[in-house]
């Protein structure tokens, strides 16, 4: 994407903003498409591909590797602080906390030159809106998969609201 020249490369074509109505096309037939494979296949979308769901998979399952299973998770919660359990907590964190730093740098690569944008952070020459949207996505990644987990599935995604429809 090419804000400021007002190009979006995709693939092998180049769209203008004009050519919006193509777009809305697309997103239309995309829409449809979902529809009729909801139809057939069931709630492949949520499974599979859907960013929310991968993510939380992700995070459950790093959470699952390093502080074992529920039941385990549940004692280690009643526990008293000591080592074991800090570093257990502290290891979970900070591994949610990597792996939302790096979604947020990738997102916001989408819309930066990557390659500067990885060495520009570090050394704070960055711009400050990159700053910001790889912190919005670091936070919101982090709490999204980390803490709402299934509670985004079911009270804040639109899909899941008009699939009874």
């Amino acid at each position: 994407f090419d804000l400021p020249g007002r190009e979006f490369h995709i693939f092998a074509a180049t769209f203008y903003p004009q050519e919006f109505v193509l777009l809305s096309w697309l997103l239309i037939i995309c829409a449809f498409g979902l529809f009729f494979i909801t139809v057939f296949a069931g709630r492949v979308w949520c499974g599979y591909t859907c960013p929310q769901s991968v993510w939380t998979f992700l995070f459950i399952w790093l959470e699952h590797r390093i502080e074992g299973s529920r039941n385990h998770r549940i004692k280690l919660d009643k526990q008293p602080v000591n080592a074991d359990k800090a570093w257990r907590k502290g290891a979970k964190h900070s591994a949610w906390l990597l792996i939302s730093l790096a979604t947020g740098i990738t997102f916001v690569g989408y819309f930066t030159p990557i390659r500067t944008l990885v060495t520009e952070l570090p050394t704070l020459e960055a711009h400050g809106w990159s700053y910001f949207w790889v912190g919005f996505f670091l936070v919101f990644t982090y709490l999204n998969a980390g803490w709402l987990r299934e509670q985004v599935c079911i009270y804040m995604c639109p899909y899941a609201r008009f699939q009874s429809v």
